[in-house]
């Protein structure tokens, strides 16, 4: 009999590469368009226009079978040394609660993954409860999405930057999207009546071991804007504004 190979499902560092290049040319034809620039580093700010507004840019990196307009939108990505530096990100004593249940190694994580893994659901509960909280989950929100200093949140989709208002953006999020666990209780799941975003760890042997992510699917949180927000206002042929973004973008 064949003997199967299971495959990682961490990304190659080939393909992280092509990933961030793409996101770095979206950040440079953007700031082109808006006569901008771009704003280098890791803060959610990707691109600043002339009348110092900020733009995030999402543009959906690669998944399995599919990319572009299939593809996943990163919302946040921190290691432990990283993490440690967001001494007032929300629910910041969960998280490191989290990060605290795995050895480390990636090899003792292999050894004792059942015993990891029970410890990760009773935290992964504990971070479903605290987003509940409607005031909680907006700073989360807020924090995880924007750091609190941005102004538009962009999708880049069939070659167009769609600009919406933030504000707009993370009050349709809490209002339509449902917190849970997921199954197995290893993630927190955010839902309509599909998974539009989620909070799992990332455990892959990449020398990123362990690793906290949110992922976003494009299409689904692109689809849920463009059915909440109906006001839609094309500037150019690439540069669309929709609802709070058609008045309060400054050009």
């Amino acid at each position: 009999m064949e003997q199967k190979i299971s495959k990682s499902h961490g990304m190659t560092s080939d393909k992280a590469s092509r990933v961030k290049t793409r996101g770095n040319r979206k950040e440079d034809i953007f700031a082109k368009l808006i006569e901008g620039i771009v704003i280098k580093g890791t803060k959610k700010q990707d691109v600043m226009s002339a009348y110092e507004q900020f733009f995030s840019i999402k543009g959906g990196g690669e998944i399995q079978g599919g990319e572009g307009r299939k593809g996943r939108i990163q919302v946040f990505m921190y290691n432990p040394s990283r993490f440690e530096k967001e001494k007032d990100f929300p629910a910041r004593d969960i998280i490191q609660k989290i990060f605290d249940c795995y050895p480390k190694t990636y090899q003792e994580y292999q050894d004792t993954k059942s015993a990891v893994k029970a410890k990760i659901s009773s935290c992964m509960k504990e971070l479903k409860d605290f987003l509940l909280n409607d005031q909680d989950r907006a700073k989360f929100l807020d924090r995880a999405f924007f750091d609190r200093k941005v102004d538009f949140f962009v999708i880049y989709d069939d070659d167009i930057f769609h600009i919406f208002d933030k504000n707009e953006v993370w009050t349709i999020i809490l209002n339509n999207l449902k917190v849970e666990n997921s199954s197995s209780n290893q993630k927190v799941v955010f839902k309509t009546d599909v998974i539009c975003a989620e909070i799992e760890m990332r455990t892959t042997d990449d020398g990123k071991y362990p690793t906290i992510f949110m992922p976003m699917s494009k299409r689904v949180i692109f689809d849920l804007l463009s059915r909440n927000i109906k006001q839609k206002k094309e500037l150019t042929r690439f540069l669309w504004l929709y609802g709070n973004a058609i008045k309060n973008y400054k050009h």
